[in-house]
């Protein structure tokens, strides 16, 4: 008789053979021993990974993708190149305007007629809305020659496009250029290695903060979609001094009986705040101290270029001849104007005037990380100073001067001291402090006032205390509510730190020692954290697999899982784009043909709304696109026969036979009674509904009306290789896409997904169910239940020579409709063999959804008296 195990959770992700002993760790009995192409959810269970979509190839080999924010709403993933950048968003790149074009010859090679274009060989452009030519639409080329506006096309490759086969243009359409810039950056420095850290950023509202040892600081800033503009760092006081400084004494009454000296030096003022060094100091000398006796000093000088105010400094007055110089000045009062009187205003020496016109990264001496905080741009890690930082003055990134006596708003420069070499590779600002992770160890900056720590930081109070003694590598830290995840310093373990309030330390976990086996003898060269929807953290590994971390320390949830495709993961950056983090990804692919190309994708959204149809389970994929007519409408209920009225004439006699999608439901429309009207049968039931039942009037955009087709065009960057095909929800067999970037399909349709195809894997821990231990007795698992949540395409058994698949199919579906996803409780007749493991395995081939909440084995367990 058997018995029933459930395994309710699987929030340890993927774990490392070398604990398949430890059933007495917690983790042992909520892990798998295989995560492969799933992820921990965070909700509950693990499930299917998103596949991707193909967005562009990478210009050159060695990109790397960097996120930008302008706003929440306006974002950008950078492709930073070798010595140049492209920019994506929403999925797409950005583009130049676009130009007219007035013919297409389809030819070989193909050529297009754009009369303005300025474009010259090795410009990549995008054509679409052309009539006639529908292999051509949507597609990026390669420019070869461009002679008086003809245009002669290639691939991306630079092989020449044979057009022979598609069709005759009649009309319309646009061209325009991927928007490309150079950049300072070769290829060989975007990423960290043994020889060197990559570049590291800061981002302060429109403006990107860039540094790496063998660079200057620079910045990359955004003025408009397509135009971002590179800018070498100048430091110090950017607005002159004030130049003719000059002045007078008046008097009044009898002259004094000996003479008084004064001096006086202005400083100008820019609308950042920015103060210029000292103009050449004004001497001026009468028999009036304006202190004792009644007396003014009228003071003017030059405009300065910027300036929008003036500061005025006085030295104190001397008896005996001429002010020196090199004495001190004391602030007196500011001016807009071009003058000021002096009538005896007190002198504050405590605010001088700026003696020091600061560069600390002169002489190639360039800044490896850089950081904000409480206002400052902090810069450290220098080329010739590893342990040292630098602060700007608050609010004046680019000023690092210095007053005599120092002020509360001058640079601050600090070194870390220590029994071992500091290098700083990140500076992080949290509450408690700047945290500065080296190579050796981390540190925090603040006041060292204890309670007061959170204030601010200045010259006069800033401590450097010692905190947890782990290094970190140059990955850049991620943080996650108030922990900071950061790469140890040799690349292979993956650590978080947070504040102890107990310890009142920074201090932390190895978070990556359960899943050892993914980490040793790998080293992790970049990650992002995408918040949203799924609380991910996608890790690219040196060897071209992906890894995912589901970290919610508040739920106890830390687990990994890795990722594969065909090809190797290179780069990865996530940006919000609407209310999800959208990871973008570099892929090494390799074309039919054996050469190899990085792509562009961006992970897509795991929406189920529409249910199977809207899984995208392939990699580097496109999908048919669904018209949205420019009209409201509402549906008489939501199933059987039903009735569709739209706001404006969208309809025609053509329209009978077509698909309507609203609300995640289906229609067919089966009879037209006016362009404002038709009715139709409901395929799927509509799911979004008011309080009474009745579906809610759709608004334009809300729903689509497309027609069955067997030919779908886009795939032209996949041409001659085999992909995996979802249409309407179900399984196509995989076929070969065709040289204009077509496939076929035996069956018409209208939601069709096709791209490289991915398995999904998941494999239980060795079977466990406490003590006593039935660890080394055999057993047979005869059935084995999972409890599912919308699911298809699962088959499971011991081992992957011996799967069962799941019935998909269900008694209760009308012929002719979408096959339901599953939620609920399957079960699966195994292969009824002993073992010793007592392990099952779940996977997936088809591009499909699945998510396991929970395996219920039905075991039968051997050797027992």
């Amino acid at each position: 008789m058997s018995e029933n195990v459930i395994q309710t959770t699987f929030a340890a992700g993927e774990l490392a053979p070398s604990i398949f002993a430890r059933t007495d760790l917690a983790a042992y009995h909520q892990g798998l021993a295989t995560c492969r192409n799933f992820f921990v959810d965070y909700r509950s269970g693990v499930s299917t990974r998103q596949g991707s979509r193909y967005v562009l190839q990478a210009l050159k080999l060695g990109a790397r993708m960097v996120p930008f924010s302008v706003s929440t709403a306006v974002t950008y993933a950078i492709e930073f190149g070798d010595h140049y950048c492209r920019f994506y968003s929403n999925g797409a790149a950005v583009l130049e305007a676009a130009l007219a074009v007035s013919a297409f010859n389809s030819s070989f090679p193909a050529q297009v007629t754009v009369p303005t274009a300025p474009w010259v060989a090795g410009d990549v452009i995008f054509l679409t809305g052309l009539v006639g030519v529908i292999a051509a639409n949507s597609r990026y080329y390669q420019v070869t020659s461009n002679v008086g506006g003809l245009i002669t096309l290639a691939d991306l490759n630079g092989n020449p496009v044979n057009a022979t086969t598609f069709g005759t243009y009649s009309s319309g359409g646009t061209a325009s250029r991927v928007y490309t810039i150079t950049s300072p950056y070769a290829a060989a420095d975007l990423f960290p290695t043994s020889t060197g850290p990559g570049i590291k950023f800061a981002q302060s509202v429109s403006v990107l903060y860039i540094t790496h040892p063998s660079y200057p600081p620079t910045t990359l800033s955004f003025l408009a979609p397509t135009n971002w503009v590179f800018t070498t760092l100048t430091f110090g006081t950017t607005v002159a001094a004030p130049t003719g400084l000059t002045g007078s004494l008046t008097i009044v009454g009898a002259a004094d009986a000996f003479a008084t000296n004064y001096s006086y030096t202005v400083t100008s003022v820019d609308s950042a705040g920015q103060e210029s060094l000292p103009a050449t100091p004004f001497a001026i000398s009468g028999n009036r101290n304006i202190a004792t006796s009644t007396g003014t000093i009228n003071l003017s000088w030059n405009a300065a270029p910027g300036a929008v105010s003036y500061n005025v400094y006085k030295a104190e007055i001397s008896y005996t001849g001429a002010v020196p110089a090199g004495v001190a000045y004391g602030f007196v009062g500011d001016a807009v104007g071009l003058s000021f009187i002096d009538s005896n205003i007190a002198v504050d020496f405590a605010t001088p005037p700026p003696n020091q016109n600061n560069n600390p990264f002169s002489g190639g001496n360039n800044p490896g990380c850089v950081s904000f905080f409480q206002q400052r741009l902090y810069y450290a890690g220098s080329t010739q100073f590893l342990a040292t930082f630098w602060a700007s003055q608050p609010g004046v990134f680019n000023n690092f001067n210095l007053s005599n006596p120092i002020q509360a708003s001058d640079t601050i420069t600090g070194t870390i001291v220590s029994n071992q070499l500091n290098q700083i590779r990140h500076m992080l600002p949290m509450p408690g402090g700047l945290i500065f992770l080296t190579g050796r160890s981390a540190y925090t900056l603040t006041t060292g006032q204890g309670a007061n720590a959170t204030l601010a930081v200045t010259p006069l109070n800033a401590t450097l205390m010692p905190q947890a003694y782990n290094g970190a590598a140059d990955v850049a830290p991620i943080v996650v509510n108030e922990d900071i995840l950061y790469v140890q310093a040799k690349g292979s373990i993956v650590r978080d730190l947070a504040y102890n309030i107990y310890a009142a330390i920074y201090t932390g976990t190895d978070i990556s020692i359960k899943s050892n086996q993914l980490f040793f003898g790998f080293s992790i060269i970049q990650w992002a954290f995408a918040e949203e929807p799924f609380k991910l953290v996608w890790v690219v590994r040196n060897d071209g697999t992906l890894l995912s971390l589901t970290f919610m320390k508040e739920q106890q949830i830390v687990g990994w899982a890795r990722h594969d495709t065909q090809g190797l993961f290179k780069s990865v950056a996530a940006i919000q784009e609407g209310q999800v983090d959208a990871p973008y990804v570099i892929v090494q692919r390799f074309l039919p043909n054996g050469q190899a190309v990085e792509w562009i994708e961006r992970l897509q959204e795991r929406d189920l709304t529409y249910g199977a149809e809207d899984a995208w389970a392939v990699d580097a994929g496109e999908r048919s696109s669904l018209p949205t007519p420019n009209a409201n409408i509402t549906i008489s209920a939501a199933t059987g026969t039903v009735g569709i009225t739209a706001s404006s004439g969208v309809f025609t006699s053509g329209s009978i036979g077509q698909i309507l999608r609203a609300g995640g439901g289906i229609i067919t429309i089966g009879s037209y009674i006016s362009a404002t009207q038709v009715n139709g049968t409901v395929t799927q039931a509509i799911t979004q509904l008011l309080p009474n039942g009745l579906p809610p009037p759709f608004a334009s955009g809300e729903w689509s009306l497309a027609a069955p087709a067997t030919k779908f065009y886009g795939l032209d960057h996949l041409i001659g290789q085999t992909v995996s095909i979802n249409a309407d929800g179900g399984v196509v067999t995989p076929q070969v896409v065709a040289a204009d970037g077509s496939i076929t399909l035996a069956s018409p349709a209208t939601k069709v997904t096709a791209g490289l195809g991915f398995q999904c894997q998941a494999q239980t821990m060795p079977l466990d169910v406490g003590e006593p231990t039935i660890q080394g007795k055999r057993k047979k698992i005869g059935a084995l239940n999972l409890k599912l949540s919308e699911t298809r395409g699962i088959k499971a058994g011991r081992t992957s020579s011996t799967l069962m698949p799941m019935k998909d199919m269900n008694i209760n579906t009308p012929m002719n409709t979408p096959i339901a996803l599953i939620t609920g409780d399957a079960r699966i007749v195994m292969d009824p063999l002993w073992d010793v493991p007592g392990q099952m395995l779940m996977q997936v081939d088809d591009p499909l959804p699945a998510t396991i909440l929970g395996v219920i084995p039905e075991v039968v367990v051997g050797d027992t008296k």
